[in-house]
């Protein structure tokens, strides 16, 4: 007895001959039939008959979809993860991330191993792992206190430290003095920097007074002694309850070079060139006569030499923000001040080539308000007249700084935080907080574009530029009621994790905020002891 089979849709049987395709024993299947059944498992021929799998061949050619985070199927997601010793977290058996997040994590692994035991290493597994609605905003301070970017026009610049000399403790006295906590810098003529740090905190057992420091290009200050020991500026004639603000006016037929100060309480300080060996005089008090001063900005005019002072103003409407403008001469010097009621958190100021001035306004910094941040652009040719310069819905949060390189490039230092001065209440919880960036600028059309890489900031509070890079000073996290986040800054491999949130990505119901806040902290915890180097301390810095 014969039995035969169809060979329409086989392509495997015509390597047999004949006799054996279609002749077997009574009773048995014939060798083609037996052939067509591995054919249909690997090939899948259509021979009628339905499979629950795909055919073998067909996975295969798919082999290296699967191997890829972002094709694989979402069951094989968690056996991909393994391969890079991630493990998705979960509470109470369900998934923390969705599918998006667990697909973008798996993905980023392997690069971010690369980084392991770098800053930039441990600040991309937090970010990793700080996704979701809650999306905290998680700052490392390293110590960093000068960075520097160099925007290049295609991805994201890194942030980078400019390696400074701090200070040296033994227990609570100083034996070395250095920078800590700049808050303003500026760009001397010969290519130095000026930067002008805060004092210790109030509480801190360390005498550390505001002081200004001079460094070369590469963050190397002035010294003087045997052994050599960093030496600031004009030390015994600047008494400095606070610098806010540095500006220095190139020299003149009539003047050297002029290193300008101005701090909290608006008094005005001069101090000719050679800075280190001048002795500095009051130029003017700002706040003479009980006049309400709280400067925040000052650059020097190219084109007359005035200064011009940035003043914050108060938070009525009789104290709008205000431009000041000084002009030193052989005398007393002339001040005049221009109100400037449009304006609501005046928080930076730079001057354009064509003479107009560029304020960076933080906008409604009240709790629960829209954003409203923006650059405004003031006309001092035609009654100092405003406009803003970004359409109304913008990426801004807190504009701290503003700078245009020797290529001609804007940018602007969006320190990422509102309200930028914390909060009594709740100085960790904000209307927005999200990763301090710097944007570059087009005027023309209003667009911002991010240039650096976001997370490598804490508190940045200015910026200038030095040829075509970008130096930015970051005092680290200000001091807050029972924090003080400050000895990461003055004692060797200690770093503090600082964490803030956007309130209205929190749950309002109070229970399930305090959840939701713990296991988020519990991860940021978790991540930084399994990541952190294994000769580094930290500190967590937030409060919830």
């Amino acid at each position: 007895m014969s039995a035969a089979v169809s060979t329409g849709t086989s392509s495997y049987l015509r390597h047999l001959p004949p006799v054996l395709a279609e002749q077997a024993a009574e009773g048995a299947l014939p060798l083609g039939s037996l052939l067509a059944v591995v054919e249909k498992l690997l090939t899948g021929i259509d021979d009628g008959v339905a499979t629950s799998r795909p055919p073998i061949a067909e996975q295969i050619a798919r082999l290296h979809r699967t191997l890829d985070p972002w094709t694989t199927p979402t069951a094989f997601l968690p056996w991909l993860a393994s391969w890079v010793a991630l493990t998705f977290p979960t509470v109470q058996g369900e998934d923390v991330w969705d599918e998006y997040q667990r697909r973008t994590v798996t993905a980023s692994m392997t690069r971010i191993h690369r980084l392991r035991g770098r800053k930039a290493g441990l600040n991309a597994y937090v970010d990793l792992y700080a996704v979701g609605h809650v999306r905290p905003r998680v700052a490392l301070d390293d110590g960093s206190r000068v960075l520097v970017v160099a925007p290049h026009g295609e991805r994201p610049a890194p942030v980078t430290g400019l390696v400074t000399t701090g200070p040296v403790l033994a227990g609570t006295t100083v034996r070395l003095g250095g920078v800590t906590r700049p808050w303003c810098l500026a760009v001397a003529p010969d290519g130095s920097i000026v930067l002008g740090d805060l004092p210790a905190p109030s509480g801190v057992p360390v005498q550390l007074p505001s002081r200004i420091w001079r460094l070369d290009a590469t963050g190397r200050p002035d010294v003087e002694g045997t052994p050599p020991v960093p030496v600031p500026l004009a030390a015994g004639t600047l008494p400095l309850t606070r610098v806010v603000a540095l500006a220095v006016r190139p020299a003149t037929a009539a003047a050297p070079d002029t290193l300008y100060a101005v701090d909290r309480n608006g008094r005005i300080y001069a101090v000719p060139a050679p800075w280190r060996a001048a002795t500095a005089s009051l130029l003017v008090d700002l706040a003479a006569g009980g006049a309400r001063i709280a400067p925040v900005a000052m650059v020097v005019d190219p084109a007359g030499g005035d200064l011009l002072v940035l003043d914050r103003g108060g938070t009525s409407a009789a104290n709008p923000p205000r431009v000041v403008t000084i002009r030193p001469g052989p005398g007393a010097p002339t001040v005049t001040s221009n109100p400037l009621p449009q304006l609501t958190e005046a928080l930076s100021l730079a001057v354009l080539p064509d003479g107009s001035l560029l304020i960076g306004d933080g906008g409604d910094q009240r709790p629960g308000s829209a954003r409203t941040a923006n650059l405004i652009r003031v006309d001092r040719g035609a009654g100092w007249t405003t406009r803003a310069v970004l359409p109304a819905s913008n990426d801004l949060i807190a504009p701290t700084g503003i700078a245009r390189t020797a290529r001609g490039g804007l940018f602007v230092l969006d320190a990422g935080l509102r309200p930028f001065t914390p909060s009594a209440i709740n100085p960790f919880i904000c209307s927005d907080a999200e990763p301090a960036i710097v944007h570059e600028v087009d005027l023309a059309s209003g667009k911002l574009t991010a240039v650096s890489e976001p997370g490598q900031l804490v508190y940045p509070t200015g910026m200038t530029a030095a040829g075509d890079r970008l130096l930015i000073c970051d005092p680290g996290q200000p001091e807050v009621a029972g924090l003080q986040p400050f000895w990461s800054r003055v004692r060797p491999f200690v770093f503090d994790v600082v964490v803030h949130f956007t309130e209205s990505r929190l749950p309002t119901d109070p229970t399930a905020r305090q959840r939701v806040l713990r296991q988020t902290i519990g991860t940021v915890r978790s991540i930084i002891e399994a990541q952190k180097p294994a000769h580094t301390v930290w500190n967590l810095v937030t409060s919830i």
